[in-house]
């Protein structure tokens, strides 16, 4: 590890257990060289040991250049801090010429959008795209996804109607000294947007929940009836609290539990996830597609209705988000924070 890095990590983990408090969690750039030996991990495995640091405080940060130059005896020692809870994000994600083969290499948690791109998607429909795609991309893996260089309100608009939740950028502060940070945070608006894009995101998690399931059904109830197959997994999900659906329900979205739309998706999401139960149970006994068509079109039904509420949960979201922008520029000029 080099020396600069190790002064900088010494001042920065005085500074979260003192002046910063550990409710937050603070980004630190690192380097391939900073894993050339187990200096690095020991110092941040021995201080969340001697209960000097929280894990979940601390997120370690890389370019994708530097990613590619881990070579796989660096990767244990990235693993190793990965696994006691630090989080690991890909910085500058989307200005690579392999962005996407690189989260494959490393346990990355963590995207972080670059800022060319976000400073060109307003004008670029290729662009604007790609950020899109970046944030599914961020969502369908797991990840939590970070648009750097957000300075307009424009902007990030187009981001919370996108699905993403985290932002850095001008538009919520300059670069800060740590007294000043401290201040920041003790007037900021705690208010949050109606997250209208992470409502679209579940819409697409139900549709490709309820696609997997129908396949599964399909290619299983074509195989003879005693076919060894026909019990073996390739289905989706089947816990109505832990599918993507329903970890955002039960998560994120209880932020919109007011809104009383919010509360009529439980019925029949749930009904979704009984009657799949049946084909999966029938599938397994050996039915045929015939035999299955009932409660296909039954799922068909209710998945309907469940679309439906969703896309008008999104409607309103939609509403809101503009709604607050009218507001905004009818009254001029403002400051707010994320």
């Amino acid at each position: 590890m080099k020396t600069l890095t190790a002064q900088l990590l010494t001042q920065l983990m005085h500074d979260m257990s003192g002046t910063l408090g550990a409710d937050i969690r603070i980004s630190f750039n690192v380097s391939v060289e900073d894993f050339e030996d187990d200096a690095l991990s020991d110092i941040l495995l021995g201080a969340i040991r001697d209960h000097l640091l929280l894990p979940a405080s601390l997120e370690l940060e890389m370019t994708e250049t530097q990613a590619l130059q881990a070579c796989d005896r660096l990767f244990g020692r990235i693993q190793r801090i990965v696994d006691a809870g630090i989080s690991l994000a890909m910085d500058d994600f989307g200005i690579g010429y392999s962005s996407i083969d690189t989260l494959s290499r490393l346990p990355f948690t963590t995207l972080k959008l670059d800022q060319g791109l976000i400073g060109r998607m307003l004008a670029s429909r290729k662009d604007a795209t790609i950020v899109r795609s970046s944030i599914r991309i961020g969502h369908e893996l797991g990840m939590e996804v970070v648009a750097e260089g957000v300075e307009t309100q424009a902007q990030r608009d187009f981001l919370v109607e996108s699905g993403c939740k985290l932002m850095q950028g001008y538009l919520i502060s300059r670069p800060l000294p740590v007294d000043a940070f401290r201040q920041l945070r003790a007037t900021a608006d705690g208010s949050r947007s109606f997250p209208v894009g992470q409502v679209h995101l579940a819409i697409l998690d139900h549709v490709q929940w309820r696609r997997q399931l129908v396949s599964y059904a399909v290619q299983r109830a074509t195989l003879p009836r005693n076919c060894p197959t026909r019990k073996a997994d390739g289905f989706p999900e089947m816990s109505a609290t832990h599918c993507a659906l329903g970890r955002w329900y039960f998560g994120e979205g209880r932020h919109i539990a007011a809104t009383p739309i919010y509360h009529a998706i439980d019925a029949p999401h749930r009904e979704l996830h009984r009657i799949g139960d049946d084909i999966i149970e029938k599938v397994r006994r050996g039915a045929t597609l015939n035999e299955l068509a009932g409660l296909l079109s039954s799922m068909k039904a209710v998945s309907t209705t469940l679309i439906r509420l969703l896309e008008d949960l999104e409607d309103t979201g939609l509403q809101e988000l503009y709604r607050d922008v009218a507001i905004e520029d009818s009254a001029g000029p403002t400051n707010n924070s994320l």
